[in-house]
C-alpha cells in the first residue's frame, strides 16, 4: 500500500525523495544567510517550458538511492532561475523541492530562494531568513494561508511526472487538468513504498484479563457482529493502518 496524502499543519516530516540543489554556507549565531550569486536573467515560463531544462530521467528509481542523490548543477540553474524571476508562482515548485530534501546545506540553500521570492527581495541583496523557515511544515502553512500563490503552468504534470519516480501508480493520480477539491500543491507523498506497511491479517487475540500490555487510558477500535466484539488497540494500528479479520464467520476489513 503506498499513500498520498493532503497536508496539513500536524503532517509529520518523513524521509522522502531527495533532489538536491548546490548549498550555500551559512553563519553561525543569529538569522541564516545566503550570498546572493550572480543574477540570472529573469524569466516568468511557465513550468513546462522552465522545467524541460530539468531531466528528472537522471535519477535512481529506488528511493532509498534518491536519499543518497548528489547535488546536480541542472537542477540549482533551473531552481536559481526561478528563485531570482521575482514570479511567486514558483513557490510551489521550490516548496516540492524542499519537501524532498534531506542535506542541510541544500534545505538552507532551496529556503533562500523560497524566502527571496516570498519577500521580493532583489537578486543583489544578501537573503536572511529565520531558522523556522528551513522547515517545510512553515512553508507549506505560509503557502495555505496565501491563496493568491498559484503554481505556474504545467505544474500539474510536472508533479506527476516527480511522483512517477517513486511509483508509476502515484504519478497517474496526477494530470494536466486533474479535477480536485483541495489545493493539488497540498497533494503529498505519505513516506511509504508500495506494500511498506504490512497490514494485520487474522491477527491473535487474547481475552481482556490477558491484555496487560493494555494501560486503562488506550483507546480502542471496537468491532462487534453477531454478538461476538474485539478490541483493536489504537497504538498498534498506528503501525499497519489496516486490519482484515474474522468475527463471528464474518470477514471484514478495519482501515484507520
Amino acid at each position: 500500500m503506498s499513500r498520498i496524502r493532503r497536508a496539513g499543519v500536524f503532517w509529520p516530516v518523513v524521509s522522502l525523495l531527495v533532489l538536491s540543489v548546490a548549498a550555500c554556507s551559512s553563519d553561525d549565531g543569529g538569522p541564516t544567510s545566503a550570498p546572493a550569486p550572480a543574477t540570472p536573467e529573469a524569466t516568468s515560463q511557465p513550468l513546462n517550458s522552465m522545467s524541460g531544462e530539468l531531466d528528472l530521467s537522471y535519477l535512481p528509481d529506488d528511493p532509498t538511492e534518491l536519499m543518497m542523490a548528489t547535488l546536480d548543477e541542472k537542477l540549482d540553474r533551473v531552481a536559481r532561475k526561478m528563485a531570482y524571476s521575482g514570479n511567486q508562482a514558483y513557490i510551489p515548485v521550490l516548496l516540492e523541492f524542499l519537501r524532498f530534501q534531506a542535506q542541510e546545506e541544500a534545505i538552507i540553500n532551496l529556503t533562500s530562494f523560497l524566502s527571496r521570492l516570498k519577500d521580493d527581495v532583489p537578486p543583489e541583496e544578501l537573503m536572511l531568513f529565520s531558522p523556522e523557515q528551513s522547515e517545510w511544515k512553515w512553508w507549506i502553512e505560509w503557502l495555505g494561508n496565501n491563496p493568491q500563490v498559484q503554481p505556474p503552468e504545467g505544474y500539474v504534470g510536472w508533479k506527476s511526472q516527480l511522483y512517477s519516480l517513486l511509483d508509476p501508480g502515484l504519478g497517474a493520480f496526477l494530470y494536466d487538468g486533474v479535477k480536485t477539491d483541495i489545493r493539488i500543491e497540498e497533494v503529498i507523498w505519505g513516506g511509504v513504498a508500495k506494500d511498506g506497511i504490512p497490514d494485520l491479517t487474522d491477527p491473535p487475540v487474547v481475552s481482556a484479563s490477558e491484555a496487560d500490555y493494555m494501560l486503562p487510558e488506550d483507546r480502542v477500535f471496537g468491532v462487534s457482529i453477531n454478538g461476538q466484539h474485539r478490541a483493536y488497540p489504537l497504538r498498534i494500528m498506528n503501525r499497519h493502518e489496516m486490519a482484515n479479520d474474522v468475527i463471528a464467520g464474518v470477514p471484514f476489513a478495519l482501515a484507520y
